[in-house]
């Protein structure tokens, strides 16, 4: 089933409370008396975690009010972010056949194991002919945040430090062999 994720702004720290500067700084070998590129490093910081976010579809931090968006009620409503684990869903709307916004009573639903939406059990989904909005919350907390994803992250903070530009020119380059994708693909959820 087709769906569509809508983007979720970050609260002001996000990035802070999974890869803090200091360890950022850290891992870049970058002595704070000598150079102050805190800024950059901040940046190229939060667009590595985005990376990792993006690639393995997690939320490395636990976000509230995502909301995916589908074609209608169906058996294939999973979310697209997870981890599938901590994934809570906190209300459903959908577009109901007058084309008015109607909403799922709590506790109309529950996840099945595959991590999809479906009806509670003796209940049905309404009968609708527009889209319906799920939104829920997920991701990791520090307790169980994987470090295999935040060593990605500080990979692709490494690599887009040193590479500040788009192209490579006159040199020989190659993906680590236990680089990015090695310790995001783990933990990456499947989005079918």
């Amino acid at each position: 089933m087709l769906f569509t994720l809508t983007p979720v702004d970050l609260v002001e720290g996000y990035g802070e409370g999974i890869l803090s500067l200091a360890d950022a700084k850290a891992h870049l070998r970058v002595d704070a008396d000598y150079f102050d590129d805190d800024d950059l490093i901040r940046l190229l910081r939060d667009a590595a975690i985005d990376a990792v976010e993006k690639y393995a579809n997690v939320r490395l931090d636990f976000t509230e009010g995502m909301q995916a968006r589908f074609e209608g009620f169906g058996h294939g409503m999973r979310m697209g972010v997870g981890p599938e684990a901590t994934v809570a869903v906190t209300s459903i709307s959908y577009v109901d056949s007058a084309g008015e916004v109607a909403s799922v009573d709590a506790g109309g639903w529950r996840l099945d194991v595959l991590g999809r939406v479906i009806p509670a059990v003796g209940a049905s989904w309404p009968s609708t002919y527009g889209p319906v909005t799920v939104t829920f919350n997920a991701g990791y907390t520090d307790a169980n945040r994987p470090p295999a994803l935040v060593q990605a992250a500080r990979f692709m903070l490494a690599h887009l430090y040193a590479q500040r530009e788009a192209v490579l020119v006159g040199t020989i380059s190659g993906e680590l062999p236990y680089g990015f994708r090695f310790h995001c693909d783990r933990y990456r959820m499947p989005v079918i």
